[in-house]
């Protein structure tokens, strides 16, 4: 990861390979008012009229005497209040340019406002982007392996950074180090990744912590009566696993917030097979498991004051002569049965016993993250993940975080209307719902499971937990996505818990 410091005017630095700025302008005038004063005339007599267009790069070699070897001017477009997506890029874009370059070392200049935050905000986004910006994940080359001379970018105190402080860039380091093992879990491929896999990986880390860590296995599964995970998992040669968290950072006696978490390290689809293009991208069905677990690890790197238990389902999703099957009625932890219309819809079968076993923490709100429904990519794209909750302060709460974050929340309904979508003539309930409102039936499925009187959120994240490209500033593969916002909620929510105490 890179090694980011705070530039300190006062003493004399050494010199480092690039000094990093970006131009930002409807012309080439205002282009040069959004750069450094002290670089402004030497740019103005040799960059190109275009130095602002979007993905422009200028270089300009500044010669002895000044902090950097090299000028790198990369152009930012017309604004100069730009999105967070839009800042996320530009840095990834800075770091790759650096990379390619063989630069080893940088001195940054950011001068632009971002959209939706305020200052602390802006600077926390933009630090935690910087962190990991150069992500990637060549582990698995061997002779090309993934060149990375870029070790050091030192920021410069002023523009967007004005005002940062140490304990900033060290809490942007920590979020991002557990963003990277997030990443990390889900790009491994399935072979490498097994639930027992994930399980032992996520121990290591847990225990590290001092963040108490139990392990199901199948007997113990059987034990909780978990139907729906032991029917995925008849498929797989390979057993199931629920790995709980625990983190106890809140006032002895505090109810916890339970996050829960879609674990299936791979999905075929079952019986119900998917089609054989992009299959291997059901490596990252793992996705909301391992947000969950990174949010409590985060935690206590953070030390946040709030209690916490993250539990995780995780299964392989295979057909076999053992798998489960369309017609099949399955049935729960809590007594509950489904029909299973499609083995496909595996995610909701899973996260029901996951959901009901969180109410043995008493949790004072359940949150749930799952890579549920391709329904989801087709209703918001790639931009936002959909949450769905009946409680419209814990709704508010979330989306404004994700927006704070640029982890972007839709809320889309639950009404009762859609409950006879899932109507079955066999059991309790199907499984799926059709071919309309194919997230909103799987919300309506686990909702099933979630004692009313809890608050409770479910996050659709099909659509953002991993790109197929280099996307808004995002690398090919997993983003961490919520990982960044559900802090931010669990912050926000603490900083609330304590105001409520004083007014007692």
């Amino acid at each position: 990861m890179l090694k980011i410091s705070i530039r300190n005017g006062k003493t004399r630095a050494p010199r480092v390979d690039a000094h990093v700025v970006f131009a930002a302008g409807a012309g080439r005038k205002e282009a040069l008012v959004s750069l450094p004063a002290d670089l402004r005339a030497r740019v103005a007599a040799a960059a190109p009229a275009e130095l602002a267009s979007d993905g422009a790069v200028f270089t300009l070699p500044l010669g002895e005497g000044k902090g950097a070897a090299r000028l790198y001017i990369l152009g930012a477009g017309k604004a100069t209040e730009i999105t967070p997506r839009k800042a996320r890029g530009l840095l990834r874009s800075a770091a790759k340019t650096l990379n390619r370059s063989g630069e080893s070392s940088a001195i940054l200049d950011f001068s632009f406002a971002l959209k939706r935050m305020d200052a602390a905000e802006i600077r926390e986004f933009l630090l935690r982007s910087l962190f990991l910006a150069d992500y990637g994940f060549p582990r698995y080359k061997s002779a090309d392996q993934e060149k990375k001379p870029l070790k050091a970018i030192a920021i410069e105190p002023r523009g967007a950074f004005a005002g940062v402080a140490s304990r900033e860039v060290e809490k942007a380091r920590v979020v991002a180090r557990v963003a990277r093992l997030v990443r990390d879990l889900g790009n491994t491929p399935s072979n490498d990744m097994l639930p027992s896999d994930f399980a032992d990986r996520v121990m290591k880390e847990a225990k590290a912590r001092g963040v108490k860590v139990t392990v199901l296995d199948k007997k113990a599964i059987r034990k909780e009566r978990m139907g729906g995970l032991l029917a995925v998992n008849r498929g797989s040669v390979e057993e199931p696993r629920v790995v709980v968290l625990e983190y106890r950072g809140g006032k002895k006696g505090d109810a916890p917030v339970a996050l829960v978490g879609k674990g299936v390290t791979f999905d075929s689809g079952g019986i119900s097979i998917k089609p054989a293009d992009k299959m291997g991208d059901m490596k990252w069905d793992m996705m909301g498991a391992a947000t969950v677990m990174g949010v409590v690890l985060a935690a206590a790197d953070l030390h946040l004051e709030v209690n916490l238990v993250a539990i995780a389902a995780l299964t392989e999703n295979l057909p076999s002569g053992s798998a489960y099957k369309p017609g099949d009625i399955v049935r729960f932890r809590n007594g509950k049965t489904a029909e299973i219309d499609n083995t496909d819809a595996e995610g909701r079968v899973i996260l029901a016993d996951a959901l009901d076993y969180a109410a043995e923490w008493k949790p004072a709100v359940i949150l749930d993250f799952a890579t549920l429904t391709g329904a989801a990519l087709v209703a918001l794209g790639l931009e936002a993940a959909i949450v769905f909750t009946d409680h419209d302060a814990l709704a508010k709460e979330l989306v404004n975080a994700g927006e704070r974050t640029d982890e972007r929340l839709w809320r889309l309904p639950m009404w009762e209307e859609y409950r006879e979508n899932i109507r079955s003539d066999w059991a309790d309930m199907k499984n799926t719902g059709g071919r309309w409102g194919g997230s909103i039936n799987g919300a309506m499925f686990l909702k099933e499971f979630v004692d009313p009187k809890t608050p409770w959120a479910h996050l659709d994240i099909a659509g953002t937990a991993n790109y197929d490209r280099d996307y808004a500033g995002y690398p090919v593969g997993a983003t961490s996505f919520g990982l960044g916002l559900t802090l931010r909620w669990l912050q926000e929510r603490q900083v609330g818990t304590r105001g409520s105490r004083r007014g007692r």
